[in-house]
């Protein structure tokens, strides 16, 4: 029990210390605002300022972006639901690079962390599938390495984190 809450300890702690970047990384999000009224109003865009690539995942889920609702209650962050790593894709074994001084969207795949449908009305906590009303405040986070990360590309290093502004969902 000690060595699980240890490495759960570990784990959301690395997830809070958001974007200290290494060494030649320098990202930024753009188009992302302070309000929204629906999640598919959000079309992040992600800018690499630095002088290295990083790399996205090429596996799905973990090729996009996953929510964090803010709970009032714990004052806390939690992660949305988030499914299973398939490598069940287009060009499993081709790294996604995001080069030094370029752009590109970024998918937010908010439908994983959300009941079913297009206008969702609940926020689904991914450990405990508890859900909270969809409006609140809300951040998104971005996983990343330094190396190539795809299928048969080896080891990718350490992941990175990198964190959206906080926004809200108002209610409709």
């Amino acid at each position: 029990m000690g060595k699980f809450l240890l490495l759960t300890l570990l784990f959301s702690t690395g997830l809070s210390a958001q974007n200290n970047f290494p060494k030649g990384v320098a990202l930024e999000w753009k188009s992302v605002q302070s309000e929204y009224t629906n999640f598919s109003e959000i079309k992040p865009i992600l800018v690499n300022e630095g002088k290295s690539s990083i790399f996205l995942s090429r596996l799905w889920p973990n090729d996009s972006a996953q929510l964090q609702r803010f709970n009032p209650d714990s004052k806390s962050w939690e992660d949305g639901a988030w499914g299973a790593t398939c490598a069940v894709v287009a060009n499993p074994d081709q790294p996604v690079e995001v080069k030094a001084n370029t752009e590109r969207e970024a998918d937010l795949d908010w439908g994983l962390s959300t009941d079913p449908g297009d206008i969702p009305k609940y926020f689904v906590v991914g450990k405990s599938y508890e859900r909270h009303p969809i409006e609140g405040r809300y951040r998104f986070f971005l996983r990343y390495t330094l190396k190539p990360w795809a299928l048969g590309a080896g080891d990718p290093g350490k992941i990175f984190v990198f964190t959206s502004p906080e926004f809200t969902i108002l209610p409709n």
